[in-house]
């Protein structure tokens, strides 16, 4: 797959190895990727008479939110998802991380995170007389994580 069209940036800011998809459309190619992440909790239990041992059972998941950090684009899609959150309206969507071979020729893996939505935003930081480029953050919480 070859990445073209508005909703990817036009890559003057270098070359990105993961892509994001927001219900099914590729909406912006990224350069960092954390907080894929699943924590099963574990609940324990004490048993009268066994003083040797805490029995322990798996509980309830907690997924970590995703962070995705890129140039600032041109392309608003996912900052107006933001600000719609801002606004209050109940906006989940699901969200596939594709991570693609160097030549973005390949789909090595694809993440999807279920109910996603946004929930915080940095902007770049700016400073006249540097060369740097200006990255954007975006993290999302999640309801559940899947991978193929």
């Amino acid at each position: 797959m070859i990445f073209t069209g508005d909703a990817l940036r036009s890559d003057k800011f270098g070359t990105a190895r993961f892509a994001v998809e927001v219900d099914g459309s590729v909406v912006a190619c990224f350069s960092e990727c954390s907080g894929l992440a699943a924590t099963v909790q574990s609940d324990r239990w004490e048993e009268g008479g066994a003083n040797s041992t805490t029995h322990k059972f798996p509980g309830r998941t907690d997924f970590g939110n995703l962070t995705l950090r890129h140039g600032v684009t041109d392309s608003l899609v996912l900052y107006n998802w933001f600000l719609k959150v801002v606004q209050g309206e109940q906006c989940r969507k699901t969200i596939t991380i594709k991570l693609h071979t160097p030549d973005t020729q390949e789909v090595i893996r694809n993440w999807h995170l279920v109910d996603a939505f946004p929930v915080k935003w940095i902007g770049p930081s700016l400073q006249v007389g540097s060369d740097a480029l200006a990255i954007e953050t975006l993290e999302f919480a999640h309801d559940g994580l899947a991978f193929t």
